[in-house]
């Protein structure tokens, strides 16, 4: 295929919008895996368990966005040789990436016990808590593997602008998840060790499903390339320079994250069981409100990625505002749904008075993350499309310093309301700190485009 014949059709504000709602929906996949198992230990467990699968959760997200690089960087660089119309290169992304994924999954899974030792004592959770959590994490780790490669893979697709690929793999993993996690919890009584199984269990599903989607995706595109498999092309040293440097940079960047966001738990534990349950409910709104914004900022990596890989630098300023107007209407949209409706879903998910009264107190930070926070999840998306990895790693440094110092000032002075608005400031910051590299990406657009 040429470089034309690859491309999509002209961006449009009906094309970002048909774009980005299956990636939402895919992108949903993870969260509605935490919301059910929220759901189903909320109802049959009760408070203390709630505690422990918010904690267990916290935990199991540094080690999926903490390779996180798998996705963002497979989807950058995947929508670059689109662009370009390499289908050489497109197929060696995928075929470096997803067996990358697998292999630290393993690696991970087999050092657990040293790994959740030592991550558990960041975290000053009553006994209870902390046993519950490492249920859960033990049970939840054997899909480990499986989510790791699943996220390369869906970063391959979202990059090749295939979103609905995407959206079945997420869909088979949440068919098995939901129904195995109630089952093995309100029938078997499993507890938090069912819940963890069930997750398990529907990530290699998912996976499953997505590789043989992936075989139908190249077979669309003109079908295998057996030299791709050769240690000449897929171990290039130009090409795995390239890709080693962005993953590093992407890693630096997630592990500044994932502080920031673990920080943010370890000081809800610090408030109590009950804050620390109310705010186990709140993390599904903010898990909710990226899958949202996330989709635009997915939007926009695939096509900025393909105009850049073009060299079209007017493609390539279209796709920039097509998909910032967008991620503006439904973050004010999202805000608005968590404080109009976010009372009714707390009781949905929690009887327990107290609970309930606590999340409903700070329900209005939570309504106030993707307003103030919009521009943290868009500009993530232009600059993985572009692979600026080095501006992204210098800003999430510098935003989780921020976000520290912030932290450390408020929280003193406002308790629980102080952890929350230190958290608001983070997301601000981080949309600013990734604004200076802005000019430099455009400078080097204009050059190779003329």
């Amino acid at each position: 295929m040429t470089s034309s014949e690859t491309l999509p059709a002209r961006l449009t504000r009906k094309a970002v919008l048909l774009g980005a709602i299956p990636i939402m929906i895919a992108n949903a996949g993870a969260p509605i895996v935490g919301f059910v198992d929220t759901w189903v230990i909320g109802n049959f467990v009760g408070r203390e368990a709630l505690a422990a699968i918010g904690l267990g959760a916290v935990i199991y997200g540094i080690f999926y966005w903490g390779f996180g690089f798998l996705r963002m960087s497979t989807g950058g660089l995947s929508a670059q040789a689109h662009g370009a119309g390499d289908q050489r290169a497109v197929q060696a992304h995928l075929f470096r990436a997803v067996p990358m994924g697998f292999c630290i999954g393993l690696l991970i899974f087999a050092f657990q016990y040293p790994l959740i030792n030592a991550i558990m004592k960041v975290f000053p959770a009553a006994p209870d808590v902390d046993a519950g959590a490492r249920a859960y994490l033990h049970a939840r780790l054997w899909g480990l593997p499986a989510t790791l490669s699943s996220i390369a893979l869906m970063g391959w697709f979202i990059g090749l602008a295939r979103p609905k690929r995407a959206l079945y793999m997420q869909v088979v993993l949440n068919l098995v998840n939901a129904p195995l996690s109630v089952l093995f919890v309100a029938f078997y009584g499993w507890g938090l060790s069912g819940v963890g199984l069930a997750s398990a269990i529907g990530e290699w599903a998912g996976l499953g499903a997505g590789l043989m989607l992936a075989a139908r995706e190249i077979h669309r595109r003109g079908g295998f390339d057996c030299t791709i498999l050769h240690a000449k092309t897929l171990f290039d040293g130009q090409a795995l320079r390239k890709l080693g440097t962005a993953n590093l940079n992407i890693f630096i960047r997630t592990v500044a994250l994932t502080l920031g966001f673990t920080f943010f738990s370890r000081a809800a534990t610090e408030q109590g069981t009950t804050f620390l349950a109310a705010h186990t409910i709140l993390l599904q709104f903010i898990t909710l409100i990226a899958l949202v914004l996330d989709a635009f900022a997915h939007v926009a990596e695939a096509w900025v990625g393909a105009a850049f890989g073009a060299k079209d630098e007017k493609r390539f300023d279209r796709a920039v505002r097509l998909t910032t107007e967008f991620s503006i209407v439904f973050a004010l949209l999202s805000g608005l749904f968590i404080y109009l409706f976010g009372p009714y879903i707390i009781d949905m998910i929690t009887d327990n008075m107290l609970v309930r009264e606590t999340a409903r107190t700070y329900l209005p930070f939570c309504a106030l993350a993707p307003v103030l926070g919009f521009g943290a999840w868009q500009l993530d998306g232009i600059y993985i499309g572009v692979t600026r990895t080095k501006a992204m790693r210098n800003a999430g440094v510098a935003a989780v310093l921020i976000y520290l110092a912030a932290h450390t000032l408020l929280v003193p002075v406002y308790g629980g309301a102080g952890v929350w608005a230190a958290f608001l400031i983070y997301y601000v910051v981080r949309g600013l700190t990734m604004l200076p590299a802005w000019p430099g990406i455009k400078r080097d657009l204009q050059a190779i485009s003329a």
